[in-house]
């Protein structure tokens, strides 16, 4: 091929009119000199030399050589590619499957964990407190991680380190509709943030369409009833429309202005969930009534963030919070905790952290589960490579008298080196593109998965990051599979190759290196389905745990009373009414009542002394506990093993009572009848304002809100009897029903609906709860045994391939077997045992190296052994069984050889 451009076309025939011009006269001279004309013409090629090298040796010294042979090289390889459709389809179509997992899971990974706010400088911007918080009302007060308002306040006022710093905090609830009372997005979950005026302009994020509110106009609580909303919330509701802005949305039950549009690229500060509106925080009584916490000092419910003055660094803002921050704690919350809890909250380090990629609980529960499949879907590229590399060599060997043909005339080994790795560099290429569309295929897919599974929102979009990834693949990929194929497809010996026929090809593919490729195959695909397996029955385990309570027919309901606006001496008329409402619903069979919930999320700590136990550190007197209302344990189906429950006649006028469960029964009094005993309700150690409490009862354990852990220390305290210092929040219905749980969530929907149409209510059967708790293990599961499936039915098509060549290299071979009485059972016996060897060879090396990854992943795993023979096992008879039926064709091919046709063949 020529260079590009007319000069150089005309230099080229320049040269080779030079050329001929020179052997012309050189001609001429010899017949003058009495030579015939033919044997002048041979002397002058001769005393020459070789026309094409000196050719060659001219166009290098003109420069542009790499750039002639590289478009010589694809021309080549598109013709070879064209020529051998079968091989290229194969060989494309593994490799775009193996980048096309590996590209989505990336993707995944680089919205998750890599990917920076979509802000200006956001390497400049430093969160303040505990970056894996999104926010929440529920959050106890005092905490170092989350910080209340007046908190904020101080800080910003007295810090001298950042340029400016804001505060965001979660809405809890948020029930948007259309000023007509149509609902804005039908099916979706809206979320929304309160921010600080200089929210915007610290980040430095402008609006797509309309403008953000400042600070000055949102300073005073109350007076700026406006609303930013997010580019999907804007799509979904509005349909894209400019004329949004402007428009009135109803926030339960007050009314807000859209003053501004956000771009697609800025969801916000929170990853995992983009927010749809941002309200300004001084209107945090209108958007979420019943939790004003503007101005509360007890209620720590906001993310800090701060943007770094110019020469300030990390550490020196660290150093600047920690010392701001102990002050401030200290100052605000010294007459509300007492001398312990103060002790143990200036111990705390107020975390400073770089806060460019924003906050995320979302980044700490998904990093792990998130790394373990990017390990899983690179084996699934590995054993694509094998794939192709086998391929790879059986064109090779096939190709043995070309690459020999082609060094006897004087190309260098390196010369045709490059020239294979270059198509297979092609094919990498190729296998990259296609990979891209499997990849954008598989993100939506298993973005759909999460969103089926959990609340997570994630913003996943093709770009630069991507596709620099996927280009790394490919070139990764074409080399791992090129390599060894192109300096064993020309590592020969000319003499003999170009004397022996077909049958005496090289036998590089033969010696072992293509069974070798398909021992790792074996390998990687065993590892990945016993992988599989141990995340199947973690799964399992975790959806069957003994959760202390019969979660069949159990209904949980949670009610917040503050979002209604009621007042504490309502609460309790309301929750007599909707007991009296439930228990009347056919199909119930109980009722109950209580603070925290099962599965909530929520949970109360005590520091308690207990009867006879003296404690020797702090973490002696913590205990978890619960109030609860009259036969909640029968409710929800907890088992008393000593004494009684709480029950109806536990009212406010009885005598106080208790009931432990078995850990703490056990930690306080082993070898005692706790019945009896008590528990001191006061942090008082001079015993004056201490409550002497009586233990009545001891309950199973019972797995509040976490599956994998055990069971904590745990008292519970009736309802009735121990009302909190602070006015009723919240309060959760547990519903024992006699008919499948399901079935009543409506009827309790309009029991509740028909009391109060404006309390908010979540409804729930435990076994959904216990369902959302597994959501991660679930989708990490499906995601692992389709990867491992994947992963069998490439390992299986590479093994089909080696079989199918060395069988018919063999044709000469098992004609002669059969011409000398070999039958086709024992002809499909010995491919069948071949093929047994390598299985057998890869299943053994696979076992070990299963065992090492088992415990790599323990972590991620639950109720499982160090080594799981039943996954093991599984997955080792699927592998046999893959292997059997990708030999078969080939094994029955041989078996059906015509001897006379064999001991023809070459």
């Amino acid at each position: 091929m020529k260079l590009p451009g007319f000069r150089h076309r005309r230099r080229d025939r320049d040269l080779d009119e030079e050329i001929r011009s020179h052997l012309q006269m050189a001609v001429r001279d010899r017949v003058d000199r009495g030579e015939t004309t033919d044997g002048a013409s041979s002397s002058a090629r001769r005393e020459f030399g070789n026309t094409t090298l000196i050719k060659e040796i001219t166009r290098e010294m003109w420069g542009w050589t790499a750039v002639e042979r590289l478009f010589q090289d694809l021309r080549f390889t598109a013709r070879v590619l064209r020529q051998s459709p079968g091989f290229a389809a194969v060989a494309i179509l593994s490799i775009a499957l193996g980048i096309g997992v590996n590209t989505a899971i990336f993707s995944l990974i680089d919205a998750v964990l890599l990917k920076p706010l979509a802000v200006q400088n956001p390497d400049r911007l430093v969160i303040i407190g505990d970056p894996t918080h999104t926010g929440s009302l529920s959050e106890g007060a005092g905490r170092s991680d989350i910080f209340s308002y007046p908190f904020f306040e101080r800080l910003r006022a007295r810090q001298q380190v950042f340029t400016e710093v804001y505060a965001s905090g979660r809405c809890e609830r948020l029930d948007v509709t259309l000023a007509n009372g149509l609902p804005v997005s039908s099916g979706a979950k809206i979320r929304g943030r309160f921010v600080t005026g200089n929210f915007f302009s610290l980040l430095g994020v402008s609006s797509l369409a309309g403008r953000v509110f400042t600070e000055p106009e949102v300073r005073i609580p109350g007076s700026a009833p406006v609303m930013v909303i997010g580019y999907g919330l804007w799509q979904r509701a509005f349909a894209g429309d400019l004329h949004a802005v402007g428009q009135t949305l109803v926030v339960n039950g007050s009314n807000f202005t859209i003053i501004g549009v956000m771009p697609a690229e800025f969801s916000g500060d929170v990853v995992g969930a983009p927010t749809d509106i941002w309200f300004p925080i001084t209107m945090q009584a209108q958007a979420n009534p019943g939790h004003d916490s503007f101005k509360d000092p007890q209620t720590s419910w906001l993310l800090v963030m701060g943007r770094l003055k110019p020469g300030v660094s990390l550490r020196q803002a660290d150093a600047s919070v920690q010392v701001i921050g102990h002050r401030l704690l200290e100052e605000l919350y010294k007459n509300a905790q007492s001398a312990d809890g103060m002790q143990e909250l200036l111990k705390a380090r107020i975390e400073v952290t770089p806060g460019g990629k924003g906050f995320s609980r979302v980044r700490h529960d998904l990093a792990a589960p998130l790394m373990i499949l990017m390990g899983i879907v690179v084996l699934v590229l590995l054993i694509s490579c094998a794939n192709v590399a086998n391929l790879q060599l059986a064109r090779a060997a096939a190709r043995g008298r070309e690459m020999s043909l082609r060094l006897a005339v004087g190309a260098s080994r390196t010369r045709l080196v490059r020239q294979l790795l270059t198509e297979s560099l092609v094919i990498s290429a190729a296998g990259a593109g296609l990979g891209l569309v499997f990849a954008l295929w598989g993100t939506y897919l298993f973005l759909q998965l999460v969103a089926a599974s959990t609340q997570i929102g994630l913003n996943v979009r093709l770009d630069g990051t991507i596709l620099l990834f996927t280009v790394a693949a490919a070139c990764l990929a074409g080399l791992l599979f090129g390599i060894v194929p192109a300096i064993q497809g020309t590592r020969l010996d000319l003499i003999s190759m170009l004397k022996e026929s077909k049958a005496g090809q090289p036998k590089a593919f033969a010696r072992g290196l293509g069974k070798a490729l398909v021992v790792s195959q074996i390998v990687f695909s065993l590892v990945l389905l016993v992988c599989a397996g141990l995340f199947i029955r973690t799964l399992r385990n975790l959806e069957q745990v003994d959760v202390g309570y019969a979660r069949n027919g159990l209904l949980l309901a949670d009610l917040d009373f503050k979002a209604a606006g009621y007042q504490d001496n309502r609460i309790d008329e309301l929750v007599r009414n909707l007991l009296q409402k439930m228990q009347a619903l056919p199909g119930v069979e109980s009722v109950s009542v209580s603070e925290n919930g099962l599965f909530s999320g929520t949970d109360s700590e005590g520091n308690n002394d207990i009867e006879g136990f003296v404690a020797r550190a702090r973490a002696d007197r913590l205990n978890r506990y619960d109030r609860v209302g009259p036969n909640y344990f029968y409710t929800i189906g907890a088992r008393i093993v000593a004494g009684r429950g709480i029950g109806l006649q536990d009212t406010e006028n009885a005598p106080k009572v208790a009931v432990i469960n078995e850990k703490m029964a056990q930690f306080y009094f082993p070898h005692e009848n706790p019945i009896g005993r008590h528990i001191f309700d006061s942090d008082d150690p001079s015993g004056k304002d201490r409550i002497a409490i009586p233990i009545v009862g001891v309950v199973r354990d019972v797995k509040q809100n976490r599956l994998r852990e055990p069971a904590p220390r745990r008292f519970y305290f009736a309802l009735l009897q121990h009302r909190p210092p602070d006015p009723i929040d919240a309060l959760n219905l547990e519903i024992r029903t006699r008919v499948p749980s399901k079935l009543l969530v409506d009827a309790v929907r309009r029991a509740v609906k028909d009391l109060d149409s404006k309390l908010p209510l979540n409804v729930n059967t435990a076994d959904d709860l216990i369902r959302d708790e597994v959501s991660q293990e679930k989708v990490v599961a499906q995601l692992s045994s389709f990867f491992g499936l994947l992963a069998v039915v490439l390992a299986a098509i590479g093994l089909y391939g080696v079989m199918s060549y060395l069988t018919a290299r063999r044709t000469t071979e098992i004609g002669i077997r059969m011409a000398l009485g070999a039958r086709r059972p024992a002809v499909m016996g010995m491919v069948l045992g071949e093929t047994l060897r390598l299985v057998a060879l890869g299943v053994l090396l696979g076992v070990a190296a299963s065992a090492l990854a088992a415990g790599l992943l323990a972590k991620s795993l639950f109720g499982l052994p160090s080594f799981d023979l039943l996954s093991t096992g599984g997955a080792a008879a699927v592998i046999a069984m893959a292997a059997a039926l990708a030999t078969y064709l080939p094994a029955r091919r041989a078996a059906r050889i015509d001897p006379m046709t064999a001991l023809r063949y070459e």
